[in-house]
C-alpha cells in the first residue's frame, strides 16, 4: 500500500514537477491567447455555446502538463478541435493551408463573422450600450450589422502565440440555419461539454480554477479595455505575474488579492472585484494622507483616547508609508485623488472582529473591527443635504440632495446670489441641475466613445460608436447660470459625477474649486468568474467634451486646493470655507 502511495506521487512529479515554473507559465500564456482568439472571434456555433468558464479551468490544467511545444501542439488541437474545427497550429507559420473548407454547394449558406460594440459576449448585464453578435448567423434583427464593416470571405487571423508556436484562425464561416460549417466532431464536442459539466463547482482553492480565472481576466482586458493607448502598462507582463502568484495562492482570499493586483495595473476607477462570501469590516476611525502626514480625521462619538488631527505614526509594526504602499498595489484608480480615497477605507479593512494595531503619538491601539466602513461615514456624515448658509448664499450637497428636493428650492436659489455645489462624491441623481445652468441646449455630440471590435487584440479597431446627452442636457427654467455658482470636487467624483463636471467645464458654468476628479467614465461593464467574483471596468472611451483625455486626468479644479492639519483639527471643512469665501468676495464686487 506505501509503495503504491509512493508510485501515484511519483507520476505527478514526473508530469508537473519535472516541467519548470517558467514554462508553465509560457504554456498557460499559450493557451490564454488562443482562448481568447476562439472565444470572441470564432463565429462558430459549438464556441458561442460553450461554457467558457469552465473551458478555462480545464484547459489550464490540460496545458499545465506540456513539456515540449510539441505536447503543446497536441494539446490545443485537441481542446480547441471540438469547438473550432478549422483552427490549426504549427511550429512552421508556412505549413498553414490557407483554404478554408467551404460547403459543396453555397446555396442556402450566408457567411457569419463576430461584431463587438464592446463587449457583451460572456458579461453579466445585457446592456444597451454594449453588444457582441454573430453577423448573419440568423434571419432576424438579432444578427443584422453591429456597425458598416465585413471582413474578407473566408478571412483568418494568423498568430505567433509562443515562441515558434503559431495558430491560424478563420473569423468568417459559412452557415446556414441550422450549423455553422464545418461542424465539430460530435463525439469529441460531447466528451469535452463531459469534462467541462465535472467543473461546474470548482473552488479558488483548486490551482486550475485560479489559473482559469486569469486567463479569462487577461482576454477580457486584452481585446475590449479602451484605454491601453493612455495607461502605460505591459499586460503580458502583468498577465504572467498573476499566474505566478496564482500557483502560490491557497484560497479565496489569495485569489482575490492576485485578481486585484493584476487589474490594478489597469488604473481603471471603474475596475471593483467583489465576492460575496467576502465580507470586511473596519474599525470606527477615518483617516486620510494630510501634509504627508496619517491624520485621523473622524472617531466614533465617545471615543475619548483617540481624536480627530491625531498622527498615526505605525500600523501593524509599519510605517504608515510602507502599510499603503501594499494597500495602493491592490487598487485601481487612474487619478491619485481617487486612489488615496479608496486606499484610506480598504487600509481599515479586515474581517469582522479582527483588531487592526496602530500606535498614534507613541501609544498603541489595537481596535476592532466593527463596522461597514461606508454606511458608518454616512451615518455619522455632518454635511446637510442643502442649507442657506448665509443671505444670498445657498449650499447643495448634490451627493445627497435630490432632484425633486432642488426643484423646490427653485425659487429660492432664483432669488440667491450665490450657489454653491458641494460634489465630492456621486450625484444623488440631482445631475439634472446643471440644465438650469445651461443657457443653450447642448451641442457636444461624440464624448462617449464605445470602440467597434472585429479582431482581436484591439488591432485595426474599426470605428467608435459615439453617443452623448444630446436630447436631455437641454436648458431649462429658472435660468441660474447668471449666478455666482461654485462646484467643489475632489478625487471621489468619478463617473456620473464626471459627466456632469464636463458640462460645468466645457459650457464654463461655475468656479470649480477642490482637487481633480477620478478620471474614470464611462458606462460600466462587469463579468462574473468562478468562485463567485464579479468584476467591473470601464467599457467604453470618454473623452473631454473638447476632444482632449479625460481618463487619467480627470476634471480640473479653477482653484487648487489642499487639506491641512490645523484645518482637521479645528473640525473645518477647508474647501467648503474656501467656497464661502469666494462667495463673499463676488457678491461685494
Amino acid at each position: 500500500m506505501k509503495a503504491h502511495f509512493y508510485y501515484i506521487i511519483l507520476s505527478i512529479l514526473v508530469l508537473t514537477g519535472c516541467v519548470s515554473k517558467s514554462k508553465r507559465i509560457e504554456n498557460q500564456v499559450i493557451f490564454a491567447k488562443t482562448y481568447g482568439y476562439v472565444k470572441y472571434f470564432h463565429p462558430s456555433d459549438e464556441a458561442a455555446q460553450l461554457d467558457w468558464d469552465s473551458f478555462a479551468i480545464y484547459g489550464a490544467s490540460q496545458i499545465d502538463k506540456c513539456q515540449s511545444a510539441s505536447d503543446v501542439i497536441k494539446v490545443l488541437e485537441d481542446l480547441f478541435n471540438p469547438i473550432a474545427p478549422t483552427i490549426q497550429f504549427s511550429s512552421n507559420i508556412s505549413d498553414f493551408d490557407t483554404n478554408i473548407p467551404a460547403p459543396d454547394s453555397i446555396d442556402g449558406f450566408r457567411q457569419t463573422y463576430w461584431q463587438h460594440n464592446g463587449v457583451s459576449f460572456g458579461m453579466i448585464n445585457q446592456i444597451r450600450k454594449y453588444e457582441s453578435r454573430r453577423v448573419n448567423r440568423a434571419n432576424d434583427e438579432q444578427s443584422k450589422q453591429l456597425f458598416d464593416y465585413c471582413p474578407k470571405s473566408n478571412e483568418c487571423i494568423i498568430k505567433e502565440i509562443g515562441e515558434g508556436i503559431y495558430c491560424q484562425i478563420p473569423i468568417v464561416l459559412y452557415c446556414n440555419d441550422d450549423y455553422t460549417f464545418p461542424q465539430a466532431n460530435k463525439h469529441k464536442l460531447e466528451q469535452l461539454n463531459d469534462e467541462l459539466q465535472s467543473l461546474k463547482n470548482s473552488k479558488p482553492s483548486d490551482l486550475y480554477t485560479r489559473l482559469g480565472n486569469i486567463v479569462n481576466v487577461y482576454n477580457v482586458f486584452q481585446h475590449f479595455y479602451p484605454y491601453f493607448d493612455v495607461v502605460n502598462v505591459n499586460w503580458e507582463t502583468e498577465f504572467k505575474n498573476a499566474l505566478n502568484a496564482s500557483y502560490s495562492d491557497k484560497d479565496l482570499f489569495d485569489h482575490l488579492i492576485t485578481l486585484e493586483k493584476f487589474t490594478a495595473s489597469l488604473k481603471d476607477g471603474h475596475i471593483h472585484i467583489y465576492n460575496s462570501r467576502i465580507k470586511q469590516y473596519a474599525p470606527p476611525i477615518a483617516w486620510d494622507w494630510v501634509q504627508d502626514r496619517l491624520i485621523i480625521t473622524q472617531v466614533e462619538e465617545g471615543n475619548d483616547s483617540i481624536k480627530v488631527g491625531d498622527v498615526v505614526t505605525q500600523i501593524e509594526g509599519k510605517s504608515p508609508e510602507l502599510y499603503f504602499n501594499e494597500v495602493h498595489s491592490r487598487i485601481s484608480a487612474a487619478t491619485k485623488g481617487y486612489l488615496n480615497f479608496i486606499a484610506n477605507s480598504k487600509s481599515l479593512q479586515g474581517d469582522f472582529h479582527s483588531y487592526i494595531n496602530i500606535v498614534i503619538e507613541g501609544k498603541k491601539y489595537s481596535l476592532k473591527r466593527t463596522v461597514n466602513y461606508y454606511a458608518w461615514l454616512d451615518r455619522t456624515c455632518k454635511k446637510p443635504r442643502y442649507k442657506e448658509i448665509e443671505n444670498g448664499i445657498w449650499y447643495l450637497n448634490l451627493d445627497k440632495v435630490e432632484i425633486d428636493t432642488i426643484d423646490m428650492l427653485l425659487p429660492k436659489l432664483e432669488e440667491s446670489k450665490s450657489i454653491i455645489c458641494d460634489l465630492r462624491g456621486y450625484p444623488n441623481k440631482s445631475g439634472g441641475f446643471i440644465t438650469n445652468l445651461l443657457a443653450i441646449d447642448d451641442t457636444t455630440k461624440s464624448w462617449m466613445q464605445t470602440p467597434q471590435i472585429v479582431y482581436p487584440d484591439q488591432d485595426k479597431i474599426i470605428g467608435y460608436k459615439k453617443s452623448n446627452w444630446i436630447g436631455s442636457a437641454v436648458k431649462r427654467k429658472p435660468y441660474l447660470g447668471d449666478k455666482n455658482v461654485i462646484f467643489i470636487i475632489d478625487g471621489r467624483a468619478i463617473s456620473y459625477a464626471e459627466s456632469v463636471m464636463g458640462y460645468v467645464k466645457n459650457y464654463n458654468l461655475a468656479t470649480i474649486i477642490g482637487q481633480p476628479t477620478a478620471g474614470t467614465n464611462g458606462s460600466i461593464n462587469s463579468f462574473s468568474l468562478p468562485g463567485g467574483y464579479k468584476i467591473s471596468f470601464t467599457g467604453m472611451k470618454v473623452v473631454k467634451h473638447n476632444g482632449s483625455q479625460l481618463h487619467g486626468i480627470g476634471i480640473l479644479p479653477d482653484i487648487y486646493l489642499e487639506k491641512t492639519i490645523k484645518g482637521v483639527k479645528d473640525d473645518r471643512d477647508e474647501f467648503l470655507d474656501k467656497a464661502i469665501e469666494f462667495a463673499r468676495n463676488k457678491s461685494k464686487s
